[in-house]
């Protein structure tokens, strides 16, 4: 086997896993939930960062979980508002994302933030500026109760730190204001394999 034989041996897996890493990203940004559309349901608003995903019956994220997506389309940039009559409490912001949910199923919703940021040189010195970017990623999941309406609220303070809230809208009386009840949820990591 000649040189050229033992490289390409050798780059060729290295080229096809690079491939099929890209294919597989390529796949999961453009993907949709596959929000259900019978049986017993829940409802969950997300609040908090337009780049948000869901994966149906896991209690974890990857690409390879099915029906995973983005509620509101492909992320291709500008933010979303999407409504479909959900309670509403005082102190909803302008964009949010709803959605139907399988009722007795674990759900796990995933939140992304990255804000890229551009410091100049000192002027007069010919100092390059300097390129930075700050990133966060925060998963939680929960099972949801038949008839429940949900907000999954998702925070980013600073550079590295992010969270999200589970609340459960509920009212004291038949005609009340709806209310946010904390509700637990747990973190939610990477699949294992995937």
């Amino acid at each position: 086997m000649n040189n050229c034989q033992r490289l390409a041996a050798i780059a060729l897996p290295v080229l096809l896993a690079g491939c099929s890493w890209v294919g597989n990203t390529i796949r999961s940004e453009l993907s949709t939930y596959a929000e259900p559309t019978s049986g017993d349901m829940a409802h969950i608003r997300l609040i908090g960062s337009r780049n948000v995903k869901v994966y149906p019956n896991s209690r974890c994220v990857s690409h390879t979980v099915p029906g995973s997506g983005y509620p509101a389309g492909p992320q291709m940039g500008g933010q979303r508002t999407r409504d479909i009559g959900m309670a509403k409490a005082v102190g909803l912001p302008r964009h949010y994302v709803e959605i139907a949910a399988v009722a007795g199923q674990p759900i796990t919703i995933g939140f992304s933030f990255y804000i890229p940021s551009y410091t100049p040189g000192l002027a007069g010195t010919g100092a390059p500026g300097r390129h930075n970017a700050s990133s966060c990623h925060v998963a939680r999941s929960f099972v949801p109760e038949a008839g429940g309406n949900y907000e999954v609220i998702a925070h980013w303070w600073g550079h590295y730190y992010c969270n999200a809230r589970l609340v459960r809208l509920e009212r004291k009386t038949d005609t009340g204001p709806w209310l946010r009840v904390d509700v637990s949820s747990a973190a939610a990591g990477y699949c294992q394999g995937g």
